[in-house]
């Protein structure tokens, strides 16, 4: 289905809404091009959605100028600048035509893939002979410094709220359907100036088939970023897909933290039995999306994982839930943090073990469990092992207790060889020499009695291992669950 925001996208100034100044100054700039009086390049700045690109593609439609564009969505380096830019820059087009070159979203230019695109944009504009009209959301980033000082800057503000009911009106009576004005007026209150907003909003809820007010009242709000409680509100209230998977689009959070909220979300809405075996149904299916996304990393999953966590979970209830609901973190945030010491003590522990078994630290994890039992219960062996694989007194009582730790260190304490020093005469005024202590040399291979310790372990290991993997590799018919 082709999007609205392109199919009704305005063919000249006169069908643009609002911006009466910024149109008279466009019409003005390429009048004089037009009259041969070369003028300095046009940077457009505003908000997404203002109408910045709109208003480029308008002029040159009405004036009979062909249009050469780099977008966000183009790679935008050196080179590529030079080539497509720098070249429709001085010259006409294939039909003859002047050209008029638009660079949207100048300030997103970075990384490798635009390496020293700013620098040549630069060096085109103050040679180019056809006129430019670049836009930029936030024009007064750093790297837009030098870039600034060679254009004519133009802000393009929002669309007033007012001006965007005629345009819905519009386009609704094109596509043959009835709209109630309360519902006009609320999608153009949500979009907070944004126009393309409110035309996507509006195919939303036309496609979807619901055109009531309650249900453009659940759409989010864009006249600022979205905090996570909002995009919550809206999944757990809605029955409306496109709503649903739109919730999210503006949160900063990342999926897998999106996934944490609603999970521990779900049973403070959803009052249903049925309603939440549902909902988490969707959410266990989402997080098999996810896993995939990391493990073979393809990212073409992920909107497969988004749209079950937001519109799968936010479909599976019969009905709207009225009433106030007080949404909160994850819980598992808060453990987490807590717990930060702890697991970094394990994982120190897991490295050394690995490092002495020539194992992953995943594989020590099931031989510290049959240490810790030696630990608990042995003395004498204890110490073999605690010295062979180097742990502290402090990892110790980690993983025991300080009783245990205690007892296990008096038996090392008590192996090592005492030294008597000599302590010198008063009377004598030269100090002897202190005795040197020789240190215990490090144990890099187990003694005899410890490797049979250490033999039975590993082989403990490998069985539990073998049956692990029986149980996951059961010899079934494949179905289309096992995709889930």
């Amino acid at each position: 289905m082709e999007e609205w925001v392109e199919k009704y996208r305005p063919k000249s100034l006169n069908d643009v809404a609002g911006h009466n100044k910024t149109k008279q100054a466009l019409i003005n700039w390429i009048e004089s091009f037009v009259n041969g009086q070369k003028q300095k390049p046009i940077l457009l700045a505003g908000p997404p959605g203002s109408g910045k690109t709109t208003l480029a593609h308008a002029i040159a439609k009405d004036y009979a100028f062909d249009v050469i564009e780099l977008n966000a969505s183009d790679k935008r380096n050196k080179d590529v600048i030079a080539q497509v830019v720098g070249t429709a820059a001085t010259s006409k087009s294939l039909t003859g035509k002047r050209t008029l070159i638009v660079l949207d979203e100048v300030d997103g230019l970075s990384g490798n893939d635009d390496r020293g695109g700013v620098a040549e944009i630069i060096k085109v504009l103050k040679t180019a002979e056809n006129p430019v009209i670049l836009t930029a959301n936030d024009v007064y980033k750093p790297a837009l410094m030098t870039l600034r000082n060679n254009v004519n800057l133009i802000n393009v503000g929002s669309v007033h709220t007012n001006s965007i009911p005629p345009v819905l009106r519009k386009i609704a009576l094109k596509e043959g359907f009835e709209i109630d004005e309360k519902v006009i007026k609320t999608i153009a209150s949500h979009s907070g100036g944004d126009l393309r907003a409110a035309i996507n909003d509006l195919q939303s809820l036309a496609t979807g088939g619901s055109l009531e007010v309650e249900d453009a009242k659940e759409l989010p709000d864009r006249d600022s970023e979205k905090s996570i409680f909002d995009a919550m509100r809206i999944i757990m209230k809605t029955t409306h897909y496109d709503i649903a998977t739109s919730a999210t689009r503006d949160v900063k959070e990342d999926l897998g933290t999106i996934q944490e909220w609603i999970s521990e979300n779900l049973p403070k809405e959803y009052l249903r039995y049925k309603d939440l075996a549902g909902g988490y149904d969707y959410l266990s299916k989402s997080d098999v999306f996810l896993g995939r996304v990391f493990k073979r990393q393809y990212f073409g999953l992920w909107r497969y994982a988004s749209a079950l966590m937001t519109a799968g979970t936010a479909l599976a209830k019969e009905e709207k839930y009225r009433g106030f609901t007080r949404y909160g973190p994850p819980t598992i945030f808060t453990k987490l943090s807590r717990t930060k010491g702890s697991r970094q003590k394990m994982k120190d522990i897991l490295k050394k073990i690995a490092l002495k078994t020539h194992t992953s630290t995943k594989r020590a994890r099931n031989t510290l469990d049959y240490l810790v039992v030696i630990f608990e219960s042995n003395p004498e062996v204890s110490a073999e092992l605690v010295e062979y694989y180097e742990l502290t007194k402090l990892e110790m009582e980690f993983l025991t207790n300080k009783t245990i730790a205690k007892n296990i260190f008096s038996v090392i304490a008590g192996k090592k060889p005492k030294v008597k020093t000599e302590t010198p005469k008063k009377k004598e005024k030269t100090k002897e020499a202190m005795p040197i202590i020789p240190k215990r040399p490090r144990i890099s291979e187990p003694p005899e009695p410890l490797k049979e310790v250490i033999t039975t372990i590993e082989k403990s290991v490998e069985k539990a291992d073998t049956k692990e993997k029986e149980k996951k590799d059961p010899k079934k018919q494949a179905t289309l669950d096992s995709f889930f």
